[in-house]
């Protein structure tokens, strides 16, 4: 950091630099980092898998174990007996989508908001925005836009990707920093916005991929921790 004075004010520089591990950006004259962040939901926020097992085995098996984990996102492997497309649509017409527990904090999610501008970008379909909505509004995050997009488009031919709303969205001269829990939308969004910074939420539905070109982080609190 530098200051310098123009004009008879006095101006706060911060260089781009990173001596801690943490994210670092321009800043304002002000001192403020430019940045805008873009957060997944499901695997990100609230913990859309764990909800949808217990679904499964209340309605469908039975006898699938307590601790079982999902090892991938789309499921049909592993639930090669069951119709997932009808399973799912079951699940999030169901009153239990719109209870999801949270993996995020909402302390430290309100404490981000407040410093930055905070839009939610979730892959369902676009009439599930009330049941979102009202299990955001469970754990009282606050956040500028919620939007609906994704590298999944439910046959939609007009369903956005990522990239495509970020697009929508963005300032000129902020930073994008962008958290997700899938490969495909964390390699859309760089590929469209090399300068971002792209970070992959651990899930156990990408624990095997090799890193490419984006920032791996094992929870909520590690995120946090990168930016803040």
């Amino acid at each position: 950091m530098r200051t310098v004075s123009k004009n008879g004010q006095i101006c706060i520089i911060t260089e781009d630099i990173d001596l801690s591990g943490k994210l670092t950006g321009q800043k304002t004259k002000n001192g403020i980092i430019t940045m805008e962040i873009y957060l997944d939901v499901d695997g990100v926020i609230l913990d859309f898998e764990s909800s949808m097992i217990d679904f499964i085995r209340d309605g469908y098996m039975p006898d699938l174990p307590q601790d079982y984990v999902l090892e991938s996102w789309e499921m049909t492997d592993e639930f090669k007996t069951l119709d997932i497309q009808k399973v799912w649509e079951e699940f999030v017409n169901s009153s239990r989508f719109s209870q999801l527990e949270l993996l995020a904090n909402t302390d430290s999610f309100n404490r981000l908001s407040s410093r930055y501008p905070v839009f939610l970008i979730t892959n369902v379909p676009g009439f599930l925005f009330d049941q979102r909505q009202k299990n955001l509004e469970r754990y009282q995050l606050v956040y500028n836009e919620m939007h609906f997009a994704g590298h999944f488009d439910f046959g939609d031919k007009d369903y956005p990707t990522k990239p495509v709303m970020i697009e929508k969205l963005h300032q000129k001269g902020k930073r994008i920093v962008f958290l997700d829990d899938h490969p495909k939308n964390c390699l859309n969004v760089k590929e469209h916005f090399p300068d971002s910074e792209v970070f992959l939420m651990s899930r156990p539905h990408n624990k095997t991929l090799e890193d490419q070109d984006w920032t791996r982080v094992k929870d909520w609190e590690d995120f946090i921790n990168k930016i803040m």
